[in-house]
């Protein structure tokens, strides 16, 4: 019996360490501190507040504060998404052109001691980025973002044909300061419970890149 398989339709998600991150560090937590002290509520956007739990969330509009060390960590971002752009499009991508980055949204959360984002993705974007700040008391198992398997999230039914698919239907990464992960928007992803004495400080965003002649 003669049989050729063709894999298909991989899903990268990528990390990337910012190496400017010891001198950001400082000033973006002053920033985001002073952010939530002049909030009126703990979910400032207002979005999806049911899957939300001891932590604050910003309004959605982070990276278009003049801050210097947001805009320093805007650039870094940009530029980490569009080298990831064109490798992932370098079938399609045209050097003889403007490729213009949109941050559609960019937002930041504390997370404190029980505190957890359940299981969601992200519309109307293509590439999502998760920035740690401060990673507090996480570790791998502890206030590390899990990404699930998107053929485990669109189909359900298991049995033991699919075992290679729902035995392994997680990935984490360990949370260290300075860290990037990007992803692309269709992935579900969580923040499941965080334990500790220390705040857990990320900063996310949803990008979609847009082509000019």
């Amino acid at each position: 019996m003669e049989i050729s398989k063709t894999d298909l339709w991989s899903t990268g998600i990528y990390t990337i360490f910012n190496p400017q991150h010891r001198k950001l560090m400082r000033p973006l937590k002053r920033l985001l501190y002073k952010i939530e002290s002049e909030a009126k509520e703990k979910v400032s956007s207002g979005i999806a507040k049911d899957v939300k739990r001891g932590l604050f969330e910003s309004d959605f509009d982070l990276f278009e504060n003049r801050n210097n060390s947001i805009k320093q960590l805007k650039e870094f971002c940009g530029n980490a998404v569009l080298t990831i752009c064109k490798h992932e499009n370098e079938e399609y991508w045209q050097e003889s052109g403007n490729h213009t980055l949109l941050f559609n949204d960019s937002w930041f959360h504390i997370t404190r001691d029980g505190g957890a984002h359940d299981y969601h993705n992200h519309a109307n974007c293509s590439w999502c980025g998760i920035y740690y700040v401060d990673v507090g008391d996480s570790t791998l198992e502890n206030g590390s973002n899990s990404f699930f398997d998107p053929r485990v999230s669109a189909h359900s039914y298991a049995d033991y044909g699919t075992k290679y698919i729902n035995d392994n239907p997680i990935f984490k990464s360990t949370p260290e300061n300075g860290k990037l992960l990007i992803f692309p928007s269709y992935v579900y992803h969580s923040a499941p419970t965080y334990i500790g004495t220390k705040d857990r400080i990320i900063i996310s965003f949803n990008t979609s890149i847009h082509f000019n002649m």
